[in-house]
């Protein structure tokens, strides 16, 4: 099979993605069009002219680099209707990439902007905007919640103690990303406390930017079931047999982990490594925007510079479906686990 028959095949190849995040799903041709229809400030007005502000593909990798990209996104959305038309165009552009099962996560405090909106009126619009792709579309959405250690505690805290609060349904999960290099998890431990004990499932970004360390903190002081990246857990052998023992998931995300510098290539990507060592995985797009991807060609990417086969594709997705923050999990199998027998 050549490359584009590769690219075809997994292009209708049924998907799980675990880690999206929404911000960095809104391509310059979404950004575009939100501007031009709602207003919002771009330092281009144009897709091409756009697209160096925010994909990373002719960047030197690195971590920073990767991170500065959000800065076109923030205080950009000027009205309810850009906020719903981007979160509704980024399930839509995974449902056609044959995701069926999509884990997007995202800060409300980023789309809400400093003053601009109210957090419970973005997660209201970005929550309707899902629901309604997603019953247009052959594709089920859990939303998760993000919170950054970039913007210190007291926002994140705010966020927090309001999502439990609420009903179980706006969340199933809390995250909290950012630049881990720079500034610890450690003082938002107890937000994480709070949150399990409201019902949410716990993911943690961590082991991208720093060491194994930040994987083995995650999992023992913040009860992780799953972990953002931890691509540098192959570090440590007693590690990845933690996470073998308490089969703790790796979201990993190949083309990413290239663009943070975290891997200096596809082919040195130790996925396998990791798997061999027992270590469940998925592989995701984090941020499909900022990498100029597609899930679809990171399973390609998977094929041609790590072997993977079609049958080691199948059981990726089955283990990232057994590891779900969905409400209902063993519905959740029923109706999608056939795709991947």
């Amino acid at each position: 099979m050549d490359k584009k028959e590769l690219f075809q095949r997994m292009r209708t190849f049924p998907k799980v993605d675990l880690h999206r995040h929404l911000e960095g799903s809104i391509s310059p041709d979404t950004l575009v069009r939100i501007a031009s229809k709602y207003g919002g400030e771009l330092p281009a007005c144009t897709v091409e002219g756009l697209r160096p502000y925010i994909h990373m593909t002719a960047e030197l990798p690195g971590f920073s680099a990767f991170l500065q990209k959000f800065q076109v996104y923030r205080g950009f959305y000027t009205c309810r209707e850009a906020i719903e038309y981007a979160a509704y165009t980024a399930v839509m552009e995974a449902a056609l990439d044959a995701v069926k099962y999509l884990e997007l996560r995202y800060s409300p405090t980023h789309f809400a902007g400093p003053n601009r909106f109210r957090e419970s009126d973005v997660i209201e619009w970005i929550n309707a905007a899902i629901k309604k792709a997603s019953e247009v579309c052959d594709i089920i959405v859990i939303p998760v919640l993000t919170i950054s250690r970039d913007f210190g505690r007291g926002l994140a805290e705010k966020t927090v103690r309001y999502v439990s609060r609420l009903k179980p349904g706006p969340f199933y999960g809390l995250d909290i990303a950012g630049n881990e290099a720079v500034n610890s998890a450690r003082p938002f431990s107890d937000l994480f406390a709070l949150a399990k004990k409201s019902g949410l499932h716990l993911t943690i970004h961590a082991g991208e930017a720093c060491g194994p360390l930040n994987v083995l903190e995650a999992v023992t002081v913040f009860k992780a079931e799953r972990i953002g990246h931890g691509v540098r857990s192959v570090e440590d052998p007693a590690l990845m047999a933690l996470l073998r023992e308490k089969r703790i998931l790796l979201e990993l995300c190949l083309t990413s982990n290239v663009h943070t510098g975290v891997v200096p290539s596809l082919g040195a990507h130790p996925i396998r490594r990791l798997m061999e060592a027992g270590v469940p995985v998925s592989i995701n797009t984090d941020d499909p925007a900022i990498s100029d991807i597609t899930l679809s060609g990171e399973y390609v990417a998977a094929v041609t510079h790590l072997g993977f086969t079609e049958s080691e594709l199948k059981a990726v997705n089955l283990e990232a479906l057994d590891h779900a923050f969905h409400p209902d999990k063993e519905n959740l199998k029923r109706r999608l686990a056939h795709f991947w027998k």
